[in-house]
């Protein structure tokens, strides 16, 4: 049964990561969406929501697999949202690695055995990695390039993966991955939002990139659409226009200081040894070369068309 014809009962919804995020911004939404009976949450603290239910899982436990199952399968849902990914700062890279990788191996493996008509995973824009010569807009088909010096895109790029095996082996399992480009808002927590609240900056001297951003409210839109759209595959999410990172730093309110190579770095590792980094050198290509996604197929197929541009996204940030 798909997650459009539930029958003459509400939608039952289950979602992983319901307290990072990408779950904060959509929990909202279940919640006041009349077509949504329940909430399944599979996590390791509950959450406030009138239509919650809770079932404690660990997405790191040897046996996390087995609590996942019992969970999908004792009140079949019409749609999982996988969101238990981490963009706050990490301290420990192998506890992020089991949690997203291995924590990604015990969902599939549960919604395969629980036959789910639809899974939702988020991604990053991210994944297609920062180069000289991509061209001027990456389309969803554009090789997952990644960023090889970083475990926070390589971990995304990895569990796309292991989606992509997920969608071959199930192909009744209606899959969706939404790309977000650097989701922006006062609520979210991530290296783009730690980066653009600094006052100030250090970018790459004669380099200017094109970013994208989305707005928080645009991001928890495209996620709530995707529970009820006609569509499956892959989808850049991605606000209204493009910006030079100069600009995207200038709505935030923050200044750059714009920086030889040599001086950059060593005023990165500076920032870093006494906890202030805003952006981790291995994401230096970001700052280095333009990564503009299209945002054409999320328009055509899911009907997502952001209402924010990226400037409002930025602007979002500022200081009160």
């Amino acid at each position: 049964m798909d997650a459009t014809h539930a029958g003459k009962r509400g939608l039952r919804v289950a979602v992983t990561g319901a307290s990072g995020d990408f779950g904060r911004l959509l929990l909202p939404l279940l919640e006041k969406d009349p077509a949504v009976e329940s909430v399944l949450v599979l996590d390791v603290t509950r959450p406030e929501g009138d239509k919650v239910e809770y079932h404690r899982v660990d997405l790191t436990r040897h046996d996390a697999e087995g609590e996942l199952t019992e969970a999908l399968t004792e009140r079949p849902v019409d749609a999982l949202y996988h969101l238990a990914f981490l963009f706050g700062p990490v301290r420990n890279g192998s506890l992020a690695h089991e949690l997203e990788v291995v924590g990604t191996i015990n969902v599939l493996a549960a919604a395969g055995r629980a036959k789910l008509p639809r899974l939702v995973v988020p991604s990053l824009t991210a994944v297609y990695g920062a180069r000289g010569q991509h061209p001027a807009l990456l389309r969803e088909e554009a090789p997952l390039a990644g960023c090889p010096h970083s475990r926070f895109v390589s971990d995304k790029v990895q569990v796309e993966s292991q989606v992509r095996s997920f969608r071959e082996r199930h192909p009744d399992t209606r899959v969706l991955v939404l790309r977000f480009a650097p989701v922006l808002g006062p609520s979210v927590d991530n290296p783009a939002t730690r980066m653009l609240k600094r006052p100030v900056v250090p970018t790459l001297l004669g380099f200017d990139p094109l970013w994208q951003a989305i707005h928080e409210e645009d991001a928890a839109r495209a996620l709530h659409m995707a529970l009820t759209a006609d569509a499956s595959g892959d989808f850049n999410i991605v606000g209204q226009g493009v910006l030079p990172l100069s600009g995207l730093i200038r709505q935030a309110g923050s200044r750059s200081l714009p920086l030889p190579g040599p001086l950059f770095r060593a005023a990165l590792h500076t920032l870093a040894t006494v906890g202030a980094a805003a952006l981790p050198i291995a994401l230096l290509d970001y700052i280095h070369y333009s990564w503009v996604a299209d945002g054409e197929r999320a328009e055509n197929a899911l009907g997502f068309i952001p209402i924010h541009h990226a400037r409002d996204a930025a602007a979002a940030l500022r200081r009160n």
